[in-house]
């Protein structure tokens, strides 16, 4: 990819329906933690863009040449350029036998473990394709793939508007393995970001070329800074972060080429194909060979999330305006330091808040802000808590009477297996007290990145702990205006859905550790009590549901599928579990430096 002087030609990619094989996988949720994007080329760590596919034809002599990229859809099906996968003299489809699909590849001069190679059996074109119109194609695998962190389908919201002039203004990301300046294919992906413009500066920018050109499937997208896309990068998707996910918005279909240099002209924008506007085409081919699907059961803590969503306040234009937390709630104790009289928790119910057991040796009061005070009635802690040491650090706190939902006190909707999204945006809340004023601070910082089991013992220069707590989730805070607060254990992490304005609790603060070896403006350590781990007993303590083995998943009928082995279970949740994110035990140092 040439991010200074290239070629864009992509085409639109959906994801219409989703059949998943694992309970820990959902379409654009991706599963590792990665550098933030830059608006200039970047390179792809593996895993980054999961959905991204390489497309090979296959050559003499048992030979590959990378021909274009293409977007993961389903289990069997590849969204694509039009121009990629026909004859460019003929546009007839090429035959299904030439093509060979990478999946999960990052360096196209390496098949790693980690890559999925499939045949196709079908190569479906848009019936109304020609030259730079319809740009748009799917490749049928042979075979379903195995969903894994490095294999993931990209959505796309079939109830977007198809009307382009929201999208104005906003960046969306591609990436590929395009024509660098050199004029060789790169080896490693590369990403960037563009801006998303109207019709009218498209046109301003090329009358000749783009006027004949624009219509309503597709739109145009660039910086005019050298930015761009190479020759190579074809048939890739152009994604959109939407809150809590990644959907796919457009792929681009063309770009004019310099006469002098024959490079792109990065002076003139690239066009995409707008796949809003392709939906009922793609459906089409998805379903005509759509393996059986058996819908998965929801959650009882999802059937009373989507209860909730009845108080969230909406503009016409979609902008939320019901209160940014409404499920933030304080801790009050009857006998303490008026600096450390407060935790913090989360409403999630009308009757129940959620907090960490340390929080609840004294309490008095649910604190709800914009709503009042409520007398707590019962304190439940998780059965197998302890102190000593500190393991399984969460209860659920009863209030005597329930809490009258609006617009301002909506409990939060609770993260599982299926729905937990660790790895995109994470916003931690809450009211803490400025420990050199001693005056009481809302807090709101979403510098937060779940790192690994190895990553935090890195980190920690501690790696001779061996010692594991199940449930809880290491993240680093770099936030430098955190660094001054106390009193904020318990305080909320979660993702947040701009679609319903609703806000997914992924976390209870636990503890956060600063090595005082460290130097200044070193990131905190957080440990957080991971809410998809404990669900089952959450929803048996706050809804009296019945503990069991709920697959976060659809199953998935399909006898072509290739048989996987069964994921590790967590024992108090019955459901797949990633040992990747657990924190070590207690460290000397650790209770000096603990937010308490």
């Amino acid at each position: 990819m040439n991010f200074l002087t290239g070629l864009i030609i992509s085409t639109g990619l959906v994801i219409l329906r989703l059949n998943v094989l694992s309970a820990s996988y959902q379409c654009g949720t991706r599963k590792h933690g990665f550098l933030p994007l830059l608006y200039r080329g970047w390179k792809v760590e593996e895993g980054q863009w999961p959905w991204h596919v390489a497309i090979f034809f296959k050559q003499p002599l048992e030979t590959l040449k990378y021909q274009c990229g293409g977007s993961l859809l389903s289990e069997k099906h590849i969204l694509t350029a039009g121009h990629c996968v026909v004859n460019r003299k003929t546009s007839a489809p090429r035959p299904k036998e030439i093509f060979e699909l990478h999946l999960g590849q990052h360096n196209l001069s390496e098949v790693t473990d980690l890559v999925q190679i499939r045949d196709v059996s079908k190569v479906h074109v848009h019936p109304e394709y020609s030259t730079l119109r319809n740009d748009i194609a799917m490749l049928v695998m042979r075979l379903a793939v195995a969903y894994t962190d490095y294999v993931i389908p990209i959505c796309i919201d079939q109830k977007v508007d198809r009307d382009l002039r929201n999208l104005e203004g906003d960046r969306g990301w591609i990436t590929g393995w395009g024509v660098t300046e050199s004029g060789n294919v790169s080896d490693v992906l590369w990403t960037a970001s563009l801006s998303v413009v109207s019709y009218l500066s498209c046109t301003k920018n090329d009358p000749v070329l783009f006027g004949n050109l624009l219509n309503e499937t597709v739109f145009c997208a660039g910086d005019l800074n050298g930015t761009s896309p190479g020759p190579g990068d074809s048939g890739g998707g152009m994604y959109f972060y939407d809150g809590d996910r990644w959907v796919l918005r457009g792929v681009v279909s063309f770009a004019k080429v310099d006469p002098v240099t024959k490079q792109v002209d990065t002076s003139k924008y690239a066009v995409f194909a707008n796949v809003q506007r392709f939906l009922t085409w793609i459906q089409w081919v998805l379903t005509e060979d759509e393996p059986q699907t058996v819908r998965r059961p929801k959650r009882i803590s999802e059937t009373e999330c989507e209860k909730f969503r009845q108080f969230v306040s909406k503009r016409k234009s979609g902008d939320c305006t019901n209160s940014r937390h409404p499920h933030s709630i304080l801790i009050s104790y009857s006998n303490a330091d008026p600096h450390l009289s407060k935790c913090n928790g989360a409403l999630v119910s009308e009757h129940f808040a959620i907090t960490t057991c340390l929080c609840t040796s004294t309490p008095a009061q649910v604190l709800i802000n914009g709503y009042g005070s409520v007398d707590i009635a019962e304190v439940t802690c998780y059965p197998e808590y302890s102190d000593s040491p500190k393991i399984h650090d969460l209860a659920l706190v009863k209030m005597v009477k329930p809490v009258q939902l609006a617009s301002n006190v909506i409990p939060a909707c609770l993260a599982s297996n299926w729905t937990e999204n660790l790895y995109d945006t994470l916003v931690q809340t809450g009211v803490g007290f400025n420990r050199t004023t001693g005056a009481r601070q809302i807090f709101e910082t979403d510098e937060n990145e779940v790192i690994t089991e190895k990553r935090c013992f890195k980190i920690f220069d501690l790696e001779h702990v061996n010692v594991t707590r199940p449930g809880e989730l290491c993240v680093i805070n770099i936030d430098p205006l955190r660094i001054g607060l106390g009193g904020i254990l318990g305080s909320p992490l979660q993702s947040q859905n701009v679609r319903t304005c609703m806000s997914t609790l992924v976390g209870l603060l636990d503890f956060a550790i600063l090595n005082p070896k460290w130097p200044k403006h070193k990131p905190w350590v957080d440990g957080y009590v991971r809410i998809s781990y404990y669900l089952d007993w959450i929803e048996e303590v706050v809804w009296g549901a019945a503990k069991q083995a709920r697959p976060d998943g659809p199953s998935i009928v399909n006898s072509l599928t290739e048989k996987t082995d069964e994921p590790t279970v967590s024992p108090t949740t019955n459901e797949p579990i990633n040992y990747d994110f657990v924190f070590p035990d207690q460290f000397a140092w650790l209770m000096a430096n603990r937010f308490t």
